[in-house]
């Protein structure tokens, strides 16, 4: 009976050990052309991206060997659109995931339901939008950041040294946002919330019409309008302060 059981389980070891053997065999990757003139990147689908700064661009696609033809890359100008077709195979989350190098960025879009990691770029102006159901991290500096949450996914933002952050809140999502900037302007019309304790900004100006809440950083002036059923809590003690909840929420000082 023992000689049985050891038997049983040698061969469900070695069964296992071939099957993750051949799973990972399985696993390849892949370059697609891309060229320096890109600045704009849209991720569409089910596949994670991972954009960092390098002054020579490329693109490297891996997982499932079955599922990588099913990965779309497209460039039209200065746009390069990533996604997927998967139409018609019923699976589980495909584990594909692009490894994009650029010398610069200006705009990022996250339509799909993958993630987003952003990393190294600098410049005068970028704008992020995540307008499916994933989530997008970036740490980068730019002058003046443009950051958009129109689905419902979560955006954590690391500003560096800025001079601008305009934030916008359409969905029902998260954002949180940190660094430091010399003006933070809000808006927040959906039932999403936004987090930005931990982005020091000199001056605030929050428009809250929706169902969420929201928490900034002051130092010197800050100006809110609550317009909804949503509250704000603003942190620093700043000087100068305008504040009108014409709604059911509430402005917190702290």
């Amino acid at each position: 009976m023992n000689s049985f059981v050891n038997a049983t389980m040698m061969a469900v070891a070695l069964y296992a050990n071939a099957a993750g053997a051949a799973q990972a065999a399985d696993i390849v990757s892949e370059s697609r052309a891309v060229d320096a003139r890109i600045v704009k990147v849209v991720l569409d689908g089910v596949i994670d991206l991972t954009l960092k700064y390098g002054a020579q661009p490329g693109l490297v696609i891996s997982g499932d060997r079955r599922y990588l033809p099913k990965v779309i890359v497209t460039q039209r100008g200065d746009t390069l659109r990533i996604g997927t077709d998967l139409q018609g195979i019923h699976i589980g989350r495909p584990q594909l995931r692009a490894e994009l190098t650029l010398p610069n960025l200006s705009e990022l879009v996250s339509a799909g339901v993958g993630s987003a990691e952003v990393q190294g770029f600098s410049g005068d102006k970028l704008r992020i939008a995540l307008d499916g159901a994933g989530a997008v991290h970036m740490t980068s500096q730019y002058r003046n950041l443009n950051a958009n949450l129109n689905g419902a996914g979560s955006m954590t933002v690391n500003t560096g040294l800025a001079e601008n952050v305009d934030l916008n809140l359409r969905g029902a999502g998260q954002m949180v946002v940190s660094g430091e900037s010399r003006s933070l302007r809000a808006r927040l019309g959906g039932v999403g919330s936004l987090d930005a304790q931990q982005l020091k900004a000199d001056s605030v100006d929050v428009d809250m019409t929706g169902l969420g809440g929201a928490t900034v950083y002051a130092k010197t002036s800050a100006s809110l309008r609550l317009t909804g059923l949503g509250s704000a809590t603003v942190y620093g003690q700043p000087a100068s302060r305008s504040a009108s909840a014409r709604g059911l929420g509430h402005v917190n000082w702290h």
